[in-house]
């Protein structure tokens, strides 16, 4: 979580927030922030039943319970979605309290839609080639490579391989 990576670095929680991502597109003036998370809770369905319910329990303490909501929205500072968090649990993150900024001020949130991307490897690609061109030491040629191509090349390795 990128707060957890500067908090500590001397910079105030004043001096933090985040802006959206304009491309020249229209409508992107009602556009909000592009946060979200590539994770989710699951519950190994193989796993003994002592242990899913076990799993369970700590899911539903950790979203019920005043300690474990303090712990999720307070001490790690995470987005709380969830109904059973109401104005005594906002988090603390400064960074999560600008995205809401953005939601509360009409903005539409972008999709956050890095669970139908192909791959870690995929991403690790794209990411190399844009910031090799954000650098100067790239061409925009190799973005495009890398994401339509590669693209392919994942697509083909799950639907054909």
């Amino acid at each position: 979580m990128a707060y957890d990576s500067i908090k500590d670095n001397e910079v105030a929680d004043e001096d933090m927030g985040m802006l959206p991502i304009y491309i020249g597109v229209d409508g992107e003036e009602d556009q909000g922030l592009c946060t979200g998370s590539e994770n989710y809770w699951c519950v190994n369905k193989k796993a003994d039943e002592k242990d899913i319910q076990a799993t369970l329990d700590f899911l539903s303490w950790v979203i019920t319970s005043d300690e474990g909501r303090e712990s999720i929205s307070q001490e790690m500072g995470f987005t709380t979605p969830f109904k059973t968090f109401d104005e005594n649990y906002e988090s603390t993150n400064p960074l999560v309290k600008a995205a809401n900024e953005y939601v509360k001020a009409g903005k539409t949130p972008v999709s956050w839609n890095f669970t139908t991307m192909p791959s870690e490897e995929w991403k690790n690609q794209v990411g190399s080639a844009m910031l090799e061109y954000a650098q100067g030491t790239g061409e925009w040629d190799a973005v495009k490579t890398a994401f339509v191509d590669g693209w392919a090349k994942e697509y083909k390795a799950a639907n054909e391989g």
